[in-house]
């Protein structure tokens, strides 16, 4: 169990920290991305109650909105450059957690960290080495795998779909419409994006359709980035973003990217703008007016991917507390992502221990490479000597 505990850690840090990363540091977006994966945690912790309809509102859409920000015209001239650096940065992360989640899959079952699958209510089963075999190469194709401590990296297949379609768009754009690309760019993701919106006549092909209306969440950030200098950012405005936020709240309004679940269209635009606007005024200002707390929030910016991928698993360590004080049945434990019963306070201590523990993990990583990297040059030195 140690050895692949160690294995899994040895893995996962090369990748845990470049999901959407950029070569010139922008501290304001790495805040946007820190607070939008605290607002995750929290949607997936505090399940049963407003806050998490309010979350599930724009904390999805915030990421999209980063990578359009980011996204750079210059490299769509160079398919093959991009592409590379999308696999290396998503699909490959994608491989690792699957396969290691796969391998720890018995591993779980014994420790009662699974029993149901959420989705299909069928009882989990443990893998034969066929199953093993079978379930890692599924997770080759990018979207017929599903390791319930990993769902939340649906994210990583969404993020890559939605890049290739706008990368698409922007390509085609580019070439047809020369001087004029932009407007063809955004008259082919308006298209693309109503695509995505239509129902599908066979529910399964919702997740083809999904990363149409992905790449037009990205095109925002695209054309805030084009029209940054023009677009003021004030804290009235954001309030009253704020404000419509929460009368979507108050009235019940779901908004669900990964399950297709927009509701109306208009107001889905609407209050991903409201949300993305909010989030940049909110980032900005603790950028510029409150240092230490931007110092803390950058660097939990730079290690989304390990937080997105693990705070499922760090849940179970407040279930443990939660079953030790309230004599709860050791298999509560498995419940999906949370133990559904007080969660009106509980999220807090499920969100804390989501963020700090994937955090924790990959300190203590970094330290371990550093020791045994010290240990390999002295070895060299005294080779040489």
């Amino acid at each position: 169990m140690f050895l692949n505990f160690t294995l899994s850690f040895v893995l996962l840090k090369k990748y845990s920290i470049i999901i959407m990363s950029e070569q010139n540091h922008n501290r304001t977006f790495s805040i946007i991305k820190a607070i939008g994966i605290i607002l995750i945690v929290i949607g997936h912790s505090s399940i049963f109650t407003p806050l998490c309809r309010f979350v599930y509102l724009f904390h999805v859409t915030i990421f999209f909105f980063v990578a359009g920000y980011m996204f750079n015209d210059v490299e769509i001239q160079k398919p093959l450059n991009f592409f590379r650096k999308k696999i290396k940065r998503l699909y490959i992360p994608w491989i690792i957690y699957g396969i290691i989640f796969i391998l720890l899959h018995n591993i779980f079952l014994k420790l009662h960290l699974l029993n149901l699958d959420a989705h299909t209510k069928i009882l989990i089963e443990p893998y034969h080495f066929t199953d093993v075999i079978i379930k890692s190469l599924k997770v080759l194709t990018f979207f017929s795998w599903k390791e319930i401590l990993l769902a939340p990296l649906w994210f990583l297949f969404g993020l890559f779909s939605g890049l290739s379609v706008f990368f698409t768009i922007s390509f085609i754009s580019k070439k047809i419409g020369k001087n004029n690309s932009e407007i063809f760019r955004f008259i082919l993701v308006a298209i693309f994006m109503t695509i995505g919106f239509i129902e599908p006549p066979i529910k399964y092909l919702s997740i083809l359709y999904r990363p149409f209306v992905i790449a037009g969440l990205i095109y925002l950030g695209k054309l805030y980035s084009i029209y940054e200098d023009k677009i003021k950012l004030s804290l009235p405005m954001a309030l009253l973003c704020l404000s419509g936020l929460m009368i979507a709240t108050y009235f019940k309004y779901n908004i669900n990217v990964g399950a297709m679940i927009f509701g109306n269209k208009l107001i889905f635009l609407i209050i991903s703008l409201a949300g993305c606007y909010m989030m940049l005024t909110i980032s900005d200002y603790i950028n510029k007016n409150s240092s230490k707390i931007a110092v803390y929030l950058d660097y939990i910016g730079g290690r989304t991917l390990s937080i997105m991928a693990l705070h499922y698993l760090a849940f179970k360590l407040v279930s443990l507390i939660q079953i030790a004080i309230y004599e709860y049945p050791i298999n509560y434990l498995a419940y999906y992502p949370v133990i559904p019963y007080k969660t009106s306070y509980w999220w807090v201590a499920y969100t804390i221990v989501g963020i700090i523990v994937p955090i924790v993990a990959s300190v203590f990583y970094d330290k371990i490479i550093e020791f045994i990297k010290g240990k390999l040059s002295n070895t060299k030195v005294v080779a040489k000597m």
